[in-house]
């Protein structure tokens, strides 16, 4: 699923939840829950689903790669001292904390 301005921005149960809480409290309907129940029945009636978001799927073109490194990064850095500059790409710290699943449509593919 894609909200406006993003792309392939996993979305997740408990994030459908607080928004659909938040659009009720600005309508005015303060007894609204968002229980669980109610979101399986959101999901049926959508035809939204949980799937498992393959790793590196999306392909990335080189050339936009490389004009960002070359034009926009080395922008970036220029107000940097070397020492204070490091590569934290492959880093492990992150990437168990990335989302496994995200909501879709059921005919949508996801990335």
């Amino acid at each position: 699923m894609r909200r406006s301005g993003y792309k392939n921005v996993p979305i997740s149960e408990p994030f459908i939840i607080k928004e659909a809480l938040q659009f009720a409290k600005t309508l005015g309907y303060d007894e609204f829950r968002g229980s669980n129940g109610w979101l399986e029945n959101f999901k049926r009636r959508h035809g939204i689903m949980a799937k498992v978001i393959p790793g590196k799927s999306k392909h990335v073109d080189d050339n936009n790669s490389e004009n960002w490194i070359t034009e926009a990064l080395c922008k970036i850095l220029k107000d940097y001292k070397p020492e204070n500059i490091f590569n934290a790409d492959a880093t492990a710290l992150y990437f168990q904390c990335l989302p496994q699943k995200t909501l879709t449509f059921k005919k949508e593919t996801c990335f």
